[in-house]
């Protein structure tokens, strides 16, 4: 189990670096705004991976409140395409096929995601 833990976290970690990291920066940059060391930078994205997990709080509060309804609406959205016969891709199919082809383009990515998929499934396989 060791091993599956420090695959996992050196997964998470190559995504960091190879992705969102550089993406994260890009951003900052377009808008005049650049790290003057590596220790501004690492306080940025510390200061950025607080942000955003107080947001994802927020928004889970907000999507709670919101589930029932969004639900009842998205299965007659989902009755109404497959009268039509249309049933194709969502916009979060749409998103996971954009990442996916990231992950096509650099190795590191798609072996890192594949190792956080077994990884997941190690612990999914010991919890029950």
């Amino acid at each position: 189990m060791t091993n599956v833990k420090e695959a996992a976290e050196q997964a998470y970690a190559t995504i960091v670096a190879e992705l969102a990291a550089p993406y994260f920066f890009e951003k900052l940059a377009a808008h005049g705004i650049q790290p003057r060391s590596e220790s501004e930078a690492a306080e940025m994205w510390s200061a950025a991976s607080k942000l955003h997990v107080l947001y994802t709080a927020e928004q889970e509060k907000v999507a709670a409140a919101q589930a029932s309804s969004l639900n009842a609406a998205n299965k007659q959205l989902d009755e109404m395409l497959a009268a039509a016969g249309l049933g194709g891709t969502s916009e979060k199919a749409a998103a996971y096929g954009d990442v996916a082809n990231v992950a096509a383009e650099q190795p590191a990515i798609a072996s890192a995601v594949l190792t956080l998929q077994a990884a997941a499934a190690a612990a999914l396989q010991s919890a029950s």
